[in-house]
């Protein structure tokens, strides 16, 4: 009895002792933020369900801006994916925006307590599609600095629009530090697909150049009609100025309910450039696999000049196939300065067959049997369960079909 008796005391004094420390972490939380004014205060997007970094993350600043008036805190978030943001709620509050400094957008939310993490819900349109994405924002209340004893909303924008340029200055001033110190292409990265912030870089003739975007599609390799790759493209490249020419970003994506895999499409070539692995970029967004990769032009006429040639390998590894098809990529006739812009481009400039003859003329074709039947891959949203079977047989079905236009090399 006296044995049980001691360990029961000694339970009941570990009990008290984490309470305590879990006090003493909450009142240092408070004491943080204890009275009115404005603060910064470090802000993190985590996933739903864990604790690592959500891919939403990149579109915001570190810092919010916090004006607190009594029980009353408004909340303002930075972020530089205005043009993706088609709603966002905070705790079931929708997020309004309130100011844009250039590229950057001020957001604000309200909350009546120190409370983290925020249950986070984006609508997002993309060159993808449309998008839904749960998140949780966090903020660090024991980490905020004052900045101002005012409470004016004047004082609070003040300082949102601070953190704003700021960000664009370093966004520049990285985007200048990359072009004057790489020499070769560099690795493509998803931040640099997907990111909105406007990039610029000194051309070699002195004038300033910006990044566009160019709408484009898929076509085979023999022939004026769309490659049945076509539909796993974006269909907006962007564009970038870099040291002596330009890179052009591409991104494929597909729904994982495809089951291929989060490397079924791998580039090889691309306007006579060999794609290195280190060039390639495979990441998730969402439902989706994406895959990001880039080449070099001279110039951006050369996206006009004549169609692209290049090479792509599909593995499908439910039907055993690992095979290399030749692929070429039309470009609209000029680009647009957002994404948006781009995508409402109605039809891009048709090609006479003569050009797309030479194109090709170096590589033979295979020859398909006509009984072959004319199905098109699946669309690349997500699919319900029931259909995934549906799914892999029409993409095998279109594979066959590439084929038909396969290139030996």
């Amino acid at each position: 009895m006296k044995r049980v008796k001691w360990v029961l005391q000694l339970l009941g004094l570990m009990i008290a002792g984490i309470l305590a420390v879990n006090w003493g972490q909450s009142v240092t939380a408070q004491a943080a933020v204890s009275g009115n004014g404005i603060y910064q205060v470090p802000v993190k997007i985590i996933k739903e369900a864990s604790k690592t970094t959500s891919s939403a993350n990149q579109f915001f600043g570190d810092q919010a801006v916090v004006r607190v008036s009594g029980n009353h805190y408004t909340v303002l978030l930075t972020s530089n994916g205005e043009q993706y943001m088609k709603s966002m709620k905070v705790s079931g509050q929708m997020v309004t925006l309130v100011k844009k400094v250039d590229s950057q957008a001020i957001y604000q939310f309200n909350l009546t307590k120190q409370t983290t993490p925020l249950a986070t819900f984006f609508q997002l349109t993309t060159p993808m599609g449309a998008m839904n994405e749960k998140a949780r924002l966090t903020l660090g209340w024991s980490a905020a600095k004052k900045v101002t004893d005012s409470t004016a909303t004047t004082d609070l924008l003040i300082q949102a629009s601070t953190l704003a340029q700021a960000a664009i200055t370093t966004s520049s001033s990285s985007s200048a530090t990359s072009s004057s110190s790489t020499t070769t292409s560099p690795a493509v990265t998803t931040e640099e697909s997907t990111s909105t912030a406007t990039s610029s870089a000194k051309t070699t003739t002195g004038t300033t150049a910006q990044t566009k975007y160019w709408k484009y599609q898929v076509l085979k390799s023999d022939r004026m009609t769309l490659s049945d790759a076509n539909q796993y493209y974006t269909g907006i490249a962007r564009v970038t100025p870099t040291d002596g020419g330009y890179r052009v970003t591409l991104m494929v994506s597909y729904a994982k309910s495809l089951k291929l895999g989060s490397e079924a499409v791998v580039p090889k070539s691309i306007d006579g450039q060999t794609m290195t692995d280190s060039q390639v970029t495979y990441s998730q967004i969402g439902k989706n696999y994406t895959m990001v990769y880039g080449f070099h032009i001279d110039r951006t006429s050369d996206l006009t000049r004549s169609l692209i040639p290049g090479k792509i390998h599909v593995t499908v590894p439910v039907m055993h196939i690992s095979e290399t098809f030749p692929i070429r990529f039309q470009f609209a006739a000029s680009g647009a300065k957002t994404q948006q812009q781009a995508a409402a481009v109605a039809a891009l400039p048709k090609k006479r067959a003569t050009q797309q003859t030479a194109d090709t003329a170096a590589t033979p074709t295979a020859h398909t049997d006509s009984t072959t039947p004319k199905k098109q891959l699946p669309a690349t949203g997500e699919r319900d369960s029931s259909a995934t079977v549906y799914g892999v047989v029409g993409l095998l079905t279109g594979i066959l079909l590439i084929w038909g236009g396969k290139r030996h090399v």
